[in-house]
């Protein structure tokens, strides 16, 4: 994989910078996929190519919102942080039982595609709340948040 499809350190910056006008205490790190570290207060970022998940994710948002919004790396970065913005220990602890029972039944054939996977994983009400939580800011700050994509710049989309 090319480096290009990898977050170098003036990305992390810029991402950081980003971030920090939302809550200082984020750390963002580079890392094998988006993930977030609730308790830690850590996101870890993926490669910075538009991957399959990254349609599937982006085609299942754009039936649920009515302001069509294409800036995946911009809301994949903000669902993160809504996962800390959103978080409680009742929301964790559900997302990591239906997280568990939807890898199982994905394992054993009974979801049948990774897209139908990652449908019912979206809906996870935890994943659904961080997503609207990403989804509000990006429309309340839609400027901001294509200037930092802007600024990171090729090999986003």
């Amino acid at each position: 994989m090319s480096k290009r499809n990898h977050f170098n350190s003036r990305d992390i910056e810029i991402i950081t910078d980003f971030v920090r006008t939302i809550d200082e205490d984020i750390e963002i790190f580079k890392g094998s996929s988006f993930c977030v570290d609730i308790e830690q207060e850590e996101i870890f970022l993926g490669n910075k190519r538009y991957d399959r998940v990254s349609k599937i994710f982006m085609d299942w948002l754009n039936t649920k919102i009515s302001t069509r919004i294409d800036n995946w790396l911009a809301i994949s970065i903000l669902h993160e942080v809504g996962h800390i913005m959103t978080d409680t220990d009742d929301s964790r602890q559900q997302r990591q039982e239906l997280d568990s029972i939807y890898s199982f039944l994905y394992d054993t054939g009974v979801i049948e595609s990774e897209e139908e996977y990652f449908t019912k994983y979206f809906e996870i009400p935890a994943e659904y709340e961080a997503t609207m939580w990403g989804v509000s800011y990006y429309l309340d700050h839609k400027k901001q948040c294509d200037d930092m994509v802007k600024m990171i710049g090729s090999g986003i989309y």
